[in-house]
């Protein structure tokens, strides 16, 4: 039977699994990581799983890890987040017509292993025309029907540029159908905090839950520096590998000091969740011991080392010229220029 989705509350934990990592695109993934992650995630308190179709066999992975551990954490005890448009890496890959995402969330159901998804996102809205985002035909028509048939709970945007989700936001509550959900990605971490800018502006138009998406800015703020297709320009890249080394220098992780200030938007600007990216248990319980970390340190119960305090002073120098430059989405890349 399906669940009365209505009757769910979405209540995120402040620190939520992110899917994308299972793709494979940042490292090759052993077989038995998966269920190790998701068992220590869910034994931890982690609630929330974000996962997409373009994530390569993201959807398959997650949904086979949990449907393992179903007698241990049954499904009313997390919620799935995925999303429907982006199929491929250039725009032709995209599909938001209202035909198609009714398929997707369908086709997710049955890789997810579940009879119902509690939140689903248009993903990477920037790479389509506005009207196939909102217009008649487009994927929110669909996304707000599957929602009147109970079949989602809520209904978001994810992307990367902040104006483009922020004016897809004010035309649905313009029009009296707010968003729930926004997932902004690389906006809030040690080089873009833009998201808390953001953030009023997308509650004045309705939105009730706020998403910050990849902390390490897609792997960019950790020792083994990022991937080769991260589209951050040299400059940065530069700024970036000289913070981890400075990091490393005084005995601390770059990608923990990343994690521990993304963690702060809560107290900052009400962020509901920092969706992180996990492969493997001992990620899972560094990024837990991070969040706890702060959570002391926001309470008062712990402080913060003056080593730390002296590492973050350098790597907000390193990365001052740097400070909020959001790259091109779609890159030229991504629409075949180069």
């Amino acid at each position: 039977m399906v669940k009365d989705v209505s009757q769910i509350e979405f209540q995120p934990s402040e620190l939520s699994f992110g899917g994308g990592a299972l793709s494979g695109a940042y490292d090759p993934i052993a077989d038995h990581w998966p269920v190790e992650a998701c068992r220590e995630a869910l034994s931890s308190g982690i609630n929330t799983f974000d996962t997409s179709p373009y994530y390569g066999k993201s959807e398959y992975i997650l949904g086979e890890a949990l449907h393992k551990l179903k007698e241990e954490f049954p499904r009313s005890t997390y919620y799935l987040e995925t999303k429907v448009g982006r199929y491929g890496y250039t725009p032709k890959d995209f599909d938001y017509s209202t035909q198609r995402t009714l398929e997707s969330v369908a086709e997710s159901m049955r890789r997810l292993r579940t009879d119902y998804i509690d939140v689903v996102l248009c993903h990477d809205v920037e790479f389509v025309d506005f009207d196939q985002v909102v217009g008649e035909n487009g994927a929110l028509q669909g996304l707000f029907q599957l929602k009147a048939e109970g079949k989602i709970k809520y209904v978001g945007c994810s992307g990367y540029p902040l104006p483009v989700l922020l004016k897809i936001a004010q035309h649905q509550h313009e029009k009296g159908q707010p968003l729930d959900v926004i997932l902004s990605y690389s906006h809030y971490n040690l080089q873009n905090t833009s998201l808390s800018d953001y953030a009023p502006l997308f509650r004045e138009a309705g939105v009730r839950y706020i998403l910050n998406a990849s902390p390490l800015n897609m792997a960019l703020f950790r020792e083994a520096g990022p991937p080769e297709w991260h589209p951050a320009h040299a400059e940065l890249r530069q700024a970036a590998r000289q913070c981890a080394q400075v990091a490393k220098e005084n005995g601390l992780n770059i990608s923990t000091l990343a994690s521990m200030f993304a963690f702060n938007g809560r107290s900052t600007f009400q962020l509901d969740s920092t969706v992180i990216g996990l492969e493997r248990k001992e990620e899972v319980q560094q990024a837990i011991s991070a969040w706890k970390t702060t959570k002391a340190r926001e309470e008062g119960s712990e402080q913060i080392p003056p080593v730390e305090t002296n590492v973050l002073d350098q790597i907000n120098t390193l990365l001052k010229p740097h400070k909020n430059y959001s790259w091109q989405s779609p890159s030229p890349k991504e629409l075949g220029l180069v």
